[in-house]
């Protein structure tokens, strides 16, 4: 988010409808909205549980609240919503929530298994993430944003698009965010993942924008011909980021694509978990409820 933050101020740009289609845990919406450097935010996703949630944060907060205070993580409970089609909006907000909070590594994927795995032998168990009152703190802090919050789309990358385009900004006022789905090991990590066919489309969409774009992918060679076959030459930028509680600090690389002309010198992504710690009393936490 730091480097999305640095490159709209390089740019000098603050602009009117920030459309985020690939939402997930919706952190950079968030603090950008939150730092006053989006004015409005419009955000998309694809699966259910995810757009179920922010529609729920914003707009049913007191709801999901009492919903977290009064259940206690359990693995028969995680069995539950990880076997289970949850048949109403909250239900499926509540499932989005719990099983980011209890599977390994907040992946809402059917690869994912629980933290403390089956047999809960770990030192850490089902409900070592979900520490309640956090959670209640982060979700009243995104409700408190919920007036600048345009939309919330259940559905494609492109019916996101085609609704943020109906709220009537012109072209010049917005920014398209785009964080899709990884080129690399996408079945492990998502519910709703990228064939070839659609990497390509997502592309030449991007490609016919009108609008200030931001991109960014997994350092794929595949992603990178992609882009520069259509003259879209992708950077690659580091990123840094906290690996545990000894904070050590691992890199890793991901594509950026814009049509951005200046761009920051540093080349960090993520702050670290000390830095983060920091400044944590001045802005949301960037760490999503639901990523």
């Amino acid at each position: 988010m730091g480097y999305l933050a640095a490159l709209l101020k390089l740019n000098d740009r603050r602009p009117r409808l920030f459309v985020e289609p690939f939402a997930g845990g919706a952190s950079v919406s968030l603090q950008l909205l939150n730092d006053g450097l989006v004015e409005k935010i419009a955000i998309g996703d694809k699966d259910e549980l995810v757009s179920a949630f922010w529609q729920t944060v914003f707009f049913d907060a007191d709801w999901l609240v009492r919903r977290i205070e009064e259940v206690e993580p359990t693995l028969q409970l995680w069995e539950y919503y990880k076997t289970n089609t949850p048949k109403t909006r909250r239900e499926r907000a509540f499932a989005c929530l719990f099983l980011n909070r209890t599977s390994f590594s907040g992946i809402l994927s059917d690869t994912a298994g629980p933290i403390g795995g089956r047999a809960q032998q770990s030192a850490y168990g089902i409900g070592c993430r979900f520490p309640k009152q956090r959670l209640i703190d982060r979700i009243r802090q995104a409700e408190l944003l919920s007036g600048n919050v345009l939309l919330i789309k259940a559905g494609s990358w492109k019916s996101t698009l085609k609704a943020a385009g109906s709220l009537g900004y012109p072209p010049r006022e917005m920014l398209h965010y785009f964080d899709p789905p990884f080129y690399e090991k996408a079945d492990r990590l998502y519910r709703h993942y990228f064939v070839a066919k659609q990497h390509k489309q997502l592309a030449m969409a991007v490609a016919a924008l009108e609008s200030d774009y931001v991109l960014s992918y997994d350092v794929a060679e595949p992603i990178v011909k992609l882009y520069s076959d259509l003259g879209m030459v992708p950077a690659q930028v580091e990123l840094l980021y906290s690996t545990g509680s000894r904070e050590k600090l691992q890199s890793t690389k991901e594509l950026i694509v814009t049509n951005l002309t200046n761009f920051p010198e540093q080349n960090r992504l993520w702050l670290s978990k000390a830095e983060s710690l920091q400044i944590r009393q001045i802005r949301i936490d960037n760490t999503a409820v639901c990523a």
